[in-house]
């Protein structure tokens, strides 16, 4: 596709108009390929813009092709651990089969699909704002024209999670964690944060005084409502899924010492069905702190999922409508976090909150666990991004869930604290 990038307003508006009335419009839009991106005065340079010159860095394909391990997403389908788990689950080539293609190949036509997860994966199929996407003030353009809004932070946490989560042509399913994929987990602040950074950071505004934890809280809020409403695709198209259960809740160890026998099963009976609450015990904490008129509905929803999940197992009509009305909660949170102004003094409130919820949550498990130790983190950095002793803390919380096979409630909990503290 030829780029167009000396177009006047009007003729820029003609373009538009000319490829929505076109009949080719109706069909899918097609991916261009990284390359389109790589040219060095728009994506491909070497040395990032300053800011007063260019709103974009100028160097995001240069970061994404050597940085970025959304590139090399194709390459680790190639490597021994994935082709053993390709020969479990009947695949004769992960590269090409859908069930790992859809999410490690992305975002390139056919003749590149080693690019791995590239840019399109995320911005959306190029092949119609390529070129108008290169004038001043054309994002409105570029949007109708099919790229992705990821300055909307749902719509970005949203896009995110198609992967990190899953979809209906997406799935991560209990065939695949048992195979050895690893289950997933995701906060939206801390992987953008893990990755190399392709975009300027928002700066501290009125009404967003703390970007970041804006980031956080859209992100928390998107994972429960896209977590519930794949549970209620699940449960309409085969149920029972077990990977929407809480692992260790069947695979762990049964001696006598557990902390699990310890701690006992408090407000469930032993032995029943507990659904995977890492993704809504934190949000629990975020409603009750920062938008505490709408913790009942939302906690109660969230409850309901559970009890009829507990109780009624098989019931995948009665379990796929509880999950549909929890997503609808967890989309008004989002929606309502997405407009607030996070200041250090809220965000000091939701640490202490995490910190007061903490014993609880850990002992929901290890993935509960990291997604505290995860908010904790983002919360953290953002009030407080200079304090070496709360790094320290915080690498020594990662540093132990790295051995999820000797976890510890209580153990977590004390490292926790340790940090959390610094904010008391």
């Amino acid at each position: 596709m030829k780029l167009i990038i000396n177009l006047t307003p009007s003729l820029r508006l003609l373009w538009v108009i000319c490829l929505l009335t076109s009949p080719s419009w109706a069909q899918k839009a097609q991916y261009i390929g990284a390359g389109g991106c790589a040219s060095s005065n728009c994506h491909g340079g070497t040395t990032p813009a300053v800011e007063k010159v260019s709103r974009i860095l100028t160097t995001e394909y240069s970061i994404w092709a050597v940085q970025d391990k959304h590139s090399k997403a194709a390459k680790v389908l190639e490597e021994p651990r994935s082709k053993r788990m390709a020969e479990i689950l009947g695949i004769s080539n992960p590269v090409t089969d859908k069930k790992c293609a859809s999410c490690h190949v992305v975002g390139s036509p056919e003749r590149q699909k080693m690019d791995g997860v590239a840019c399109e994966a995320c911005h959306g199929p190029a092949e119609r704002w390529l070129g108008p996407h290169t004038q001043a003030n054309s994002h409105a353009a570029s949007l109708a024209a099919g790229m992705i809004d990821t300055k909307s932070l749902v719509t970005r946490a949203k896009t995110c999670l198609e992967c990190h989560l899953g979809g209906p042509d997406k799935l991560v399913d209990h065939d695949l964690i048992a195979a050895g994929h690893p289950d997933l987990q995701f906060e939206l602040d801390t992987f953008t944060w893990a990755q190399p950074s392709h975009h300027r950071d928002p700066k501290p505004a009125a009404g967003n005084t703390l970007p970041r934890v804006r980031v956080w809280a859209v992100g928390q809020a998107v994972r429960l409502g896209e977590g519930m409403r794949q549970m209620a695709q699940r449960a309409d198209a085969r149920w029972p899924e077990f990977a929407e259960l809480e692992c260790s809740q069947c695979h762990h160890d049964l001696r006598a010492e557990s902390w699990r026998i310890q701690r006992g099963y408090p407000g469930r009976r032993p032995g029943v069905l507990q659904i995977s609450v890492s993704r809504s015990e934190v949000v629990r904490v975020l409603a009750a702190e920062a938008v505490p008129e709408q913790r009942a509905a939302l906690e109660g929803a969230v409850a309901k999922v559970a009890s009829v999940v507990a109780e009624r197992f098989g019931d995948a009509a009665a379990i796929a409508q509880a999950a549909r009305a929890a997503a609808q909660q967890a989309d008004a949170l989002a929606a309502r976090v997405e407009r607030m102004d996070f200041t250090p003094e809220l965000t000091r409130k939701l640490i202490r909150g995490l910190n007061g919820d903490v014993a609880r949550i850990a002992g929901q498990g290890v993935y509960a666990a990291e997604q505290i130790t995860m908010s904790l983190d983002s919360l953290g950095a953002a009030v407080a991004p200079n304090d070496p002793q709360l790094r320290q803390a915080m690498g020594e919380l990662y540093n132990y869930l790295e051995r999820p096979s000797v976890y510890n409630p209580r153990e977590f909990v004390a490292l926790f604290r340790k940090a959390a503290g610094r904010f008391d």
